[in-house]
């Protein structure tokens, strides 16, 4: 099979490395942004509408109360209520949480989660569009230090579809007109 019919598969997905990363700082700026915004918001929601509303972790040591219930197994002239022992777990009162403390907690892990998940996504998307301009640029290059180029070539699925065809149209005006000269 002739070499330029052979199909083109991509193994490395960082083929133009500066524009690639350049594309992800963008996306992760603005997401980092967006958690930054987030924070200072429940910040200031917790601080302002709420006076300091606390959650507390349950003491590990049982306390004993004693709770007043019916007796029903009562005989005539005892008492019709008596007291029965049960073990609470109070609130621990030298760990407080504010909503605040509980809220950022959560938003950074899901930050990390979704700073994960842009990055995958923003170099799958940027690899669709860097291999075209990789293309595009390699074959600008051919064509102005002389050299003899082929039409471009990009898969399917990639950006810049129309682009690339009408640079296709310029590259074989091109090789026509060459063609034409060499007669």
């Amino acid at each position: 099979m002739p070499e330029n019919h052979k199909k083109n598969f991509r193994f490395r997905y960082l083929i133009d490395k500066e524009f690639q990363l350049k594309f992800l700082a963008h996306y992760s700026l603005l997401f980092i942004s967006g958690v930054i915004v987030t924070l200072l918001s429940l910040y200031w929601l917790n601080q302002s509408k709420y006076d300091g509303g606390a959650v507390f972790r349950l003491r590990q040591d049982a306390q004993t109360v004693y709770w007043k219930v019916e007796n029903e197994d009562a005989a005539p002239g005892e008492a019709k209520e008596k007291y029965v022992p049960r073990e609470i777990y109070l609130p621990d009162y030298d760990h407080k949480l504010d909503r605040y403390e509980i809220q950022k907690d959560a938003v950074v892990t899901l930050s990390v989660l979704y700073l994960f998940l842009i990055t995958v996504f923003s170099i799958f998307k940027s690899h669709k569009m860097a291999g075209p301009v990789f293309s595009i640029k390699r074959s600008l290059q051919r064509m102005a230090s002389g050299e003899p180029i082929e039409t471009i070539r990009i898969r399917k699925g990639d950006e810049f579809q129309e682009l690339v065809e009408v640079l296709n149209e310029v590259i074989q005006k091109r090789m026509n007109e060459g063609g034409k000269k060499a007669t």
